[in-house]
């Protein structure tokens, strides 16, 4: 029982692999997850030939369980309730599908709380019980471990980080609020302050590394003209750093985490980013719950998914 099988479902891709106690990747595969063809069982399918590449030539005796990251909300019984780009992905009994097919254990869970796990017991949360997780992207997702449980909460869907809000008069959010932090640094909304800018006539690097194409401007090419020493690009992330840090100065001064690890496609733009948010939360958190917070990357890198997945059948 040194082995478990972590998949990650996303709606493009499906990524699982074989993976053994100490979180090392045996073997791993990526194969479309279908879902534009719009018929779940087709996504299932899809699904178990992964988990067939991985279990290939392995002994039923061998095999811990199967760990499940998964688009939506997700109960104890391993029910998944909705989720974006995937069909008919509603009232499904996914543990339950798995175990039948492979009698074996399976453990589903939502995909950033399974990302959450995932750093926790192998990636930058590994020896600490108390941590929160936040991942930067199209948008920003969120996870907590408090006394080394996951904090799920009363309809297995708390710690919607994105939607926390930060100007309760702000700009009006894709889930119906205003002001929530992801309406501010939403990899969308960042590009947005970049193309704002230069449309106000302000001179910028970031306008040459497109050749003026605005609509090729990503949070990638404004950090490259921050690392060229361009103001704005600085002025941007800096302002996305402070919005941040703001934020989860309120998450310090309600859960007191030990670790705060970020990770996530914008979380690339590197040490502005992180050194800002650190001196915000310096300001401004109560001192005793902010004197040893350590802000961290994320530890486990493109493969986080896979090894997450196996995390939630090796990490108790």
């Amino acid at each position: 029982m040194d082995k478990a099988v972590g998949l990650d479902l996303g709606g493009t891709f499906i990524k699982a692999g074989l993976v053994n106690k100490e979180g090392k990747i045996i073997k791993k595969t990526q194969i479309p997850t279908k879902g534009e063809e719009g018929k779940r069982e087709v996504v299932l399918r899809q699904m178990e030939k992964a988990i067939e590449f991985c279990i290939e030539g392995i002994e039923k005796e061998n095999l811990a369980g199967i760990g499940i990251g998964t688009p939506g909300v997700v109960d104890n019984d391993g029910i998944v309730y909705g989720a974006p780009n995937l069909p008919e992905w509603d009232n499904l009994p996914l543990k339950d599908i798995f175990e039948k097919k492979y009698e074996v254990g399976v453990r589903v869970e939502n995909d950033v709380n399974s990302i959450t796990w995932g750093e926790y017991i192998y990636g930058a949360g590994k020896g600490c019980k108390n941590m929160i997780c936040i991942t930067l992207g199209t948008g920003v997702g969120g996870g907590i471990v408090i006394d080394g449980k996951l904090l799920r909460g009363s309809v297995y869907s708390a710690v919607e980080i994105g939607h926390i809000t930060i100007d309760y008069k702000g700009p009006k959010c894709n889930c119906g609020n205003y002001g929530c932090i992801e309406r501010f640094v939403g990899r969308d909304y960042i590009v947005e302050r970049a193309v704002k800018a230069i449309k106000n006539g302000e001179k910028t690097l970031i306008y040459d590394l497109v050749d003026g194409k605005l609509e090729n401007i990503t949070p990638k090419i404004i950090s490259e003209a921050y690392l060229k020493g361009d103001k704005l690009a600085e002025k941007i992330w800096i302002d996305v750093g402070e919005c941040l840090g703001a934020m989860l100065t309120s998450l310090v001064n309600v859960f007191n985490p030990e670790r705060i690890i970020i990770g996530g496609g914008i979380s690339q733009a590197g040490k502005i980013l992180f050194d800002t948010i650190e001196r915000v939360i310096k300001e401004r958190a109560m001192k005793k719950l902010s004197e040893n917070l350590k802000i961290l990357p994320a530890g486990l890198g493109t493969d986080a998914g896979i090894i997450s997945g196996a995390a939630l059948i090796f990490g108790k």
